[in-house]
């Protein structure tokens, strides 16, 4: 893709729908190869051409209006294969409301994702839900069943034609993963979509010569706009790889990616940890990682030492710093809101610790800095602010403050919240134009330096001792470093009560270990925590996978202090201050 191609795509999609940029790719190439599914193995499972996709949802449409009209949602489960890209398509054929969830548990299923998936459907009133074939239907909808299914594979016959949507048409509803709230649908429209994803592929080149490759969960935020907006946008080819195959092994990932030339392909900040930590020298020597041009770090806090990590394990296989890029974006926003050019690399900087916590960014390398990630620019048509969060007023680069986002990919708010949204999606700062724009607060605390979004934690996340700000995270990174069984361990802070008095909790998964070690290990990491934060420390130790999470891997802060509290976190060892 040319350079005037790249930097006139987000102008000339402006008014386009994912409808008409489908009809637009069926009639320049039908048999262009779009979505390829591999199983485990690697081997080819499905692939679907232009003329593929379009057929098989024009049948679903079909069948679903059968079930409602235009407008009506849909639960579009994460589904094998290249069903949900079809399902996912079939719904906005039909004109109505795609809402991605996680895979159907099946008969029998209990637990968080039952009772999540229950909250949805109460919320949004679906009038049908997707499933990938009539045989698997009655298990996989055994929980739903005053939900009426449609089956992905619809034998041939008259499918439907296309509604006529308008960019302002409401695609999909994204639940956010709840890391701080109880979920909510963000309304999202064709043009947020459209907008979004094609400022990502101005940003990162991405074009009919890319191949994107992807295990992300399409119900998320991430894996639903690079795994298939951003191919009906830029025209890349897209290898599909099951979520629950890269978890076994995460070697399958960057095999895939080892069979291309221009890649793109993003995931969070763990995935790249546990390539570290689980792919191994004779594994490693079969790659070759030069084809891969864009690797996306976003989704959760990024590590420093984790980018670090992963370009020293596989750098000896073609992959440099520069390929790697931060970036920082949510579902509020339709996922992407600010991030870097290809071959540039990621800033990685040291700033006082005693500085951040007055709000201030002062650069410093040191014993008493903590090393930021810098998330690069906001996108083409995109525009940051950074706001006091007491008095609403801008401050200028190097104040920490609220990151609010003014953008056509901003969405319209939370389905049927009025009032929230109102406050969240219609914001305008202290002194602006009444008639000016509006803003997303995003809830996430960061500044602005050297052209560069730095993010510092989140605002309901903070823990304040004696009216001094201290992020969670960099807590988090103090406990996991105190010992080498805590090492690549995810960690979860909080403030608390501890000894009657205002202090941390802190919890830390850990592996199998005896008793003696588990002591020693949380009594290093309470007192390197001790001596970031002057007040008393509690930790507790978990076995791994036991912390609370969400969907794309962040830590559930405030679940895990109500767990705590209610004392039925599975804690294996615990040090207090005596």
């Amino acid at each position: 893709m040319t350079d005037t191609v790249v930097e006139s795509l987000l102008d000339t999609t402006t008014h386009e729908t994912l409808v008409s940029l489908v009809a637009r790719g069926l009639a320049s190439q039908p048999d262009r190869p779009v979505f390829t599914a591999v199983d485990a193995e690697g081997v080819v499972e499905a692939t679907l051409t232009m003329a593929d996709l379009d057929r098989k949802a024009r049948l679903v449409a079909a069948a679903l209006r059968t079930h409602g009209e235009a407008g009506d949602r849909v639960i579009v489960p994460l589904l094998g294969g290249v069903d949900f890209q079809v399902g996912f398509l079939g719904c906005l054929y039909a004109g109505m409301v795609a809402v991605p969830v996680p895979a159907l548990e099946g008969k029998g299923s209990k637990g968080k994702g039952l009772a999540r998936l229950t909250s949805i459907i109460t919320d949004c009133a679906p009038v049908a839900v997707l499933v990938s074939d009539a045989q698997g239907a009655e298990a996989a909808t055994a929980d739903l069943p005053d939900v009426p299914w449609v089956s992905v594979e619809q034998p041939n016959g008259a499918g439907l034609e296309p509604e006529q949507v308008t960019p302002s048409t409401v695609a999909m509803l994204q639940y956010t993963s709840g890391s701080t709230a109880d979920a909510r649908g963000v309304v999202i429209t064709h043009r947020n979509l459209v907008s979004n994803q094609s400022a990502m592929a101005d940003a990162g080149r991405i074009g009919p010569q890319t191949t994107v490759v992807t295990w992300l969960p399409m119900f998320h935020d991430m894996g639903l706009c690079t795994g298939f907006v951003l191919p009906v946008v830029s025209g890349a080819n897209t290898v599909l790889i099951q979520p629950w195959s890269f978890v076994r092994n995460p070697l399958v990932w960057l095999q895939q990616i080892s069979r291309y030339d221009d890649v793109f392909s993003a995931a969070p900040n763990f995935a790249y940890e546990m390539c570290v930590t689980r792919i191994g020298a004779d594994e490693r020597a079969g790659l070759d990682l030069s084809g891969w041009r864009l690797a996306v770090n976003g989704s959760e806090p990024v590590s420093g030492a984790t980018i670090r990590r992963f370009v020293e394990t596989f750098s000896g296989v073609g992959f440099t710093l520069g390929t790697m890029r931060p970036g920082y974006g949510l579902a509020e926003c339709t996922l992407a809101v600010a991030g870097g050019g290809s071959g540039e690399e990621a800033p990685m900087l040291g700033f006082r610790r005693d500085s951040l916590a007055q709000g201030v960014a002062v650069a410093e390398e040191g014993p008493d800095s903590v090393e930021l990630v810098g998330n690069g620019r906001a996108f083409g048509g995109m525009h940051l602010l950074v706001v006091d969060r007491d008095t609403l007023r801008p401050l200028e680069d190097g104040r920490v403050g609220e990151i609010w986002v003014h953008s056509p990919s901003n969405g319209q708010g939370y389905w049927q919240r009025p009032e929230v949204s109102v406050e969240l999606f219609e914001a305008r700062p202290v002194g602006a134009d009444p008639d000016g724009p509006t803003y997303v607060r995003t809830g996430d605390l960061g500044f602005l330096y050297e052209d560069n979004l730095f993010i510092t934690g989140r605002t309901k996340d903070l823990v304040i001792i004696a009216g001094t700000n201290y992020y969670p995270q960099d807590l988090e990174a103090e406990a996991t470093a105190a010992h080498p069984l805590f090492a690549h361990m995810r960690a979860g802070a909080w403030q608390s009560e501890v000894g009657g008095r205002t202090g941390v909790t802190v919890a830390i998964e850990a592996p199998d270990a005896d008793e003696e070690t588990l002591a020693k290990a949380a009594r290093a990491a309470g007192i390197a925590v001790a001596k970031a934060v002057p007040a008393p420390v509690r930790v507790l130790v978990l076995p791994l996978f036991k912390l609370p999470k969400t969907t794309s891997g962040k830590i559930r802060r405030g679940e895990c202090a109500a767990r705590a509290e209610a004392g039925v976190l599975p804690v294996r060892a615990t040090w207090a201050p005596a």
